[in-house]
């Protein structure tokens, strides 16, 4: 019987086979080598079918061939860093922006990343958003002072050239998206089992930004022009908010 340790290296030499074609594992049979392309086929097929149903946006732009196509492209030069299929395709946006052949449609990896936060927050653990009704006890100064913590399935998606809530909208009312129209912003989150998207306007969007990396609520409304009662009733609103984090400075 192999030992804990060698049976896990086997593992990961055939893994590593699945995305080398010139890679023999030991420990594989030579008559068993020749039928690892079966292997590196169904893998490639898996986590090519696994991006089409992530990146349906994407889809539907370009179709499902050439779609195949540049995932495989991505496939075969980006190793899956997890064996949740529901993980893969992190890197497309920034794959997209850079591909070559798709040049021609540079609107291509901002849809992507929509596409990727929609896909992620279907996919976020569920959490109890807080109330706004648990801020009375702060007060307004520390409040102020705080910062905040999203739930997991939110996410911002900006586009500084192509608007892309109109691209989304297009492909659900069939309402013609004029790409010569500027960027857009989409803010994203889950409510139960279904995936939500609005529009934001800039304003807003480089507060919920600010806040998402951690600046304080004072500081995130003090650099935009943002209603930060309103920006933020919407957002409790939403049950978008996980955490209200104060910061504690060391006292000496």
């Amino acid at each position: 019987m192999l030992a804990t340790m060698n049976y896990g290296m086997l593992l990961d030499r055939f893994a590593a086979s699945l995305v080398d074609d010139t890679f023999a594992p030991h420990g594989i049979a030579a008559e068993s080598r020749e039928r690892m392309d079966i292997y590196r086929n169904n893998a490639r097929i898996n986590r090519i079918a696994a991006l089409a149903d992530a990146f349906a946006n994407v889809v539907q732009l370009v179709g499902a061939d050439y779609f195949g196509a540049l995932a495989r492209a991505y496939v075969d030069c980006t190793p899956a860093h997890s064996a949740n299929l529901h993980d893969d395709g992190d890197g497309l946006p920034a794959f997209l922006r850079a591909f070559e052949p798709a040049a021609d449609l540079p609107f291509l990896g901002d849809v992507a990343e929509v596409d990727w936060l929609l896909h992620r927050a279907y996919f976020a653990e569920d959490v109890n958003a807080i109330d706004a009704s648990t801020l009375v006890e702060l007060g307004p100064d520390r409040f102020a002072a705080a910062s905040i913590r999203f739930t997991p399935s939110v996410g911002l998606a900006r586009s500084h050239r192509w608007p892309i809530a109109d691209i989304l909208q297009m492909h659900i009312d069939g309402t013609p998206a004029q790409l010569g129209t500027g960027g857009q912003t989409v803010l994203i989150w889950r409510e139960g089992f279904r995936v939500r998207w609005q529009t934001l306007a800039q304003a807003d969007a480089d507060a919920v930004s600010a806040l998402m990396t951690g600046r304080s609520i004072q500081e995130a409304f003090s650099q935009t022009e943002a209603d930060a009662s309103s920006l933020l009733t919407q957002l409790f609103g939403l049950r978008l908010i996980l955490a209200i984090e104060e910061r504690h400075e060391a006292r000496i």
